[in-house]
């Protein structure tokens, strides 16, 4: 890590900054006493064409103006000072313990620890709830029937129809066995038209939570990962976009699994905004449960400022990011200019520190980059392969500590949003929050895979570990399926138990079919206490093993 102490060390002869220069504009503006001096970005003006290529991609995250921020955030006085290349980038140890918490062989095992049979049966209740509400009366929908449903959904991502019907098409180059079979398509349309996730009529006026209709299965899975596995000592904090307009703030791990997930509501619905920003925010939400471990966590410029890497060095972690030129303030004092750096030739850079341990590292590639760090710096240097367009010939150019880590640890949510984009549900509707579910039960798939992986069990691809998973929640359903692909519920303990089974005439429009398997008739009776749709001569033979 960047040391003030060291840098003092060296025999070092340069100008000590004013401990105003560096500051943000709007804390210098809030100083009793303004000295007057005009540390902008007209300094910095000819440094504009060589900021990193990812500073495009983002216009909001530099700090807002108007908002206090909290004391432990507020931007400390440094003194920025220059590193020579003898410049320490060891990192700091890592004081977790990586440890899997899942027991089990096979995928649906997995699957089931990150999606319990608990959170299917609440997802069955709410939307039998929903359908009442909705003048369904007889929907009826149970845990196991609930299941089929999502292993139908997971089919639908790697075996693409134009249409849904398609599945239970009557053409044998069409139809789809394992579907068809397993439940039939007006039943797959009931459930998917009424599928729900809470209670409607506990939603209350004041409610600014704009996720109320899915915040408790999102907070489920919330808690799933986070007991799964310990997180990993390198982590990532990007964005996520499920199509076309959802946003949605993720931490993963090196290895692909995602450990938090905030979905973006705005900013005006972010919380408290602090002098971090709201990006900055959004990582410090992102990493509260990884404090005073030394994990080290890497984000793009759109988040990183120096304020947010002492804010999180302050909470045990080490922060490393790509930064904008207008956020870098008083380092830039210190730093070669561009035009030094491409008189010193590609590969060159420039190094400077404070007496917090940040250290910003001015690299020149294809165009300028900066890098901002708690925990690494310039060495030990790395090379890296350059085509020259002009000679046509492969160059060497020598690369930062902190460029290299970061470049070897950024991807992670990039390794996420690869493998959902391999077998995604793209299923249209017309309620936002379904297609939310339908994102995040491919994240689970992913995540489930990842802890597969990291198990030491036998390798498998994503594509045969979701088909493995979707076959065996079909099969753990119990619904079997007579001639006509009318679904036929088996024998359960409470279908011969004792209890009020007593027909009861219901005031639905349309008669549903008796689940009498001998049965084929249409009624408008159900079981008082099955709730199931039986003709009243029908009753003796169902309930009877």
């Amino acid at each position: 890590t960047a040391s003030s102490t060291s840098g003092e060390q060296r025999n070092i002869t340069m100008k000590m900054v004013n401990d105003e220069e560096w500051l943000p504009e709007k804390n210098r503006d809030m100083e009793a006493e303004d000295d007057g001096d005009t540390d902008s970005q007209d300094a910095e003006s000819e440094d504009d064409e060589g900021q990193d290529a990812e500073e495009g991609q983002h216009d909001q995250g530099a700090v807002e103006d108007g908002h206090m921020a909290p004391d432990h955030t507020q931007a400390r006085k440094n003194i920025w000072k220059v590193q020579d290349n003898d410049f320490d980038g060891d990192l700091p140890p890592f004081l977790g313990e990586w440890k899997l918490n899942v027991e089990g062989k096979d995928p649906i095992d997995f699957f089931r620890h990150l999606f319990p049979a608990d959170l299917i049966d609440d997802i069955a209740y709410n939307t039998n709830l929903y359908a009442l509400q909705k003048g369904k009366e007889n929907l009826a929908v149970t845990g196991e029937e609930m299941q089929i449903f999502l292993g139908i959904n997971l089919i639908m991502g790697y075996i693409r129809y134009p249409r849904a019907r398609m599945y239970w098409s009557s053409e044998d180059g069409l139809r789809l066995g394992i579907i068809a079979n397993a439940l039939s398509v007006n039943r797959y349309e009931q459930i998917l038209r009424y599928l729900h996730f809470v209670d409607n009529l506990t939603y209350q006026q004041a409610n600014m939570d704009r996720l109320f209709k899915i915040r408790q299965f999102l907070s489920a899975l919330q808690e799933t990962f986070k007991a799964a596995a310990d997180p990993e000592e390198f982590q990532s904090v990007d964005e996520q976009i499920i199509p076309f307009k959802v946003k949605v703030w993720v931490r993963a791990g090196t290895s692909g699994y995602t450990n938090r997930f905030e979905v973006y509501q705005g900013s005006a619905s972010s919380g408290c905004i602090s002098g971090l920003g709201m990006a900055g925010d959004v990582v410090m939400r992102l990493c509260d449960d990884i404090k005073h471990k030394n994990h080290k966590v890497f984000f793009d410029n759109f988040f990183c400022s120096i304020p947010l890497i002492e804010a999180l060095k302050d909470q045990g972690i080490y922060g490393t990011g790509t930064c904008r030129v207008n956020r870098l303030k008083g380092a830039n004092q210190k730093r070669k200019s561009q035009k030094q750096l491409k008189e010193m030739g590609r590969g060159a850079c420039s190094v400077v520190s404070n007496n917090a341990n940040i250290t910003v590292t001015r690299w020149l590639d294809s165009s300028v980059v900066h890098m901002v760090s708690s925990c690494a710096g310039q060495s030990p240097e790395d090379v890296a392969n350059r085509w020259v367009k002009k000679d046509k010939t492969m160059m060497m150019v020598q690369k930062p500590f902190s460029v290299a880590l970061y470049n070897q640890h950024m991807g992670g949510v990039d390794l996420v949003d690869q493998c959902l984009g391999m077998y995604p549900h793209r299923r249209r509707n017309k309620r936002w929050y379904i297609r939310v579910f339908f994102h995040f039960l491919d994240v689970t798939i992913v995540n489930a895979w990842r802890l597969y992986l990291m198990s030491g069990l036998e390798k498998m691809r994503l594509l045969l570990f979701k088909a493995s998973v979707a076959r065996a929640l079909i099969n753990s359903g119990t619904l079997q399926q007579n001639r006509r692909g009318r679904p036929i519920e088996t024998p359960q303990p409470e279908r011969f138990g004792a209890g009020y089974h007593w027909p009861q005439l219901t005031k639905v429009k349309n008669a549903n079919r008796c689940h009498d398997a001998a049965c084929t008739r249409k009624t408008k009776y159900i079981c008082m206490h099955c709730c199931v749709p039986l003709c009243p001569g029908c009753f003796a033979n169902f309930h009877t093993a």
